[in-house]
């Protein structure tokens, strides 16, 4: 189970660091797949800044902590996760329940909830103790 957990944070980190390359370096075309538009040249900015940046840190995290001997470090990713979360609470309560607006949601509760069960599970490695 412990390997499997292993494997699955890791996938996760590496789309995490997928996004962050994709907003990075195209940001034009994540557009449309996260539901956001740059008007401006500074706009593409703060989507290479605000998103890549997020899902670079995100990943790194991510990674790091799915290394033996360091699954606390994916605290970190899920207090992230969290906070986006609760902003999308605040959206749903805002503007309405929307498809895209449940499977964001859905897609962050579960990693929320995979993230969290890796750092308790893993955190119980040899390694660690």
């Amino acid at each position: 189970m412990e390997k499997g957990l292993r494997i699955a944070v890791v996938l996760m980190g590496v789309s995490m660091l997928l996004g962050a390359i994709g907003f990075m370096f195209s940001p034009e075309a994540m557009e449309a797949q996260f539901s956001v538009v740059a008007s401006r040249v500074d706009g593409m900015g703060t989507l290479r800044g605000d998103l890549g940046g997020f899902f670079l840190a995100l990943s790194i995290f991510t990674l790091y902590g799915s290394r033996s001997g360091k699954s606390a470090w994916l605290a970190v990713p899920v207090v992230f996760l969290l906070a986006v979360l609760f902003g999308r609470v605040v959206h749903i309560v805002i503007d309405g329940l929307t498809q895209p607006a449940l499977r964001s949601t859905l897609i962050e509760i579960v990693s929320i909830a995979l993230l969290e069960v890796a750092r308790r599970k893993l955190g119980t490695d040899k390694a660690e103790a």
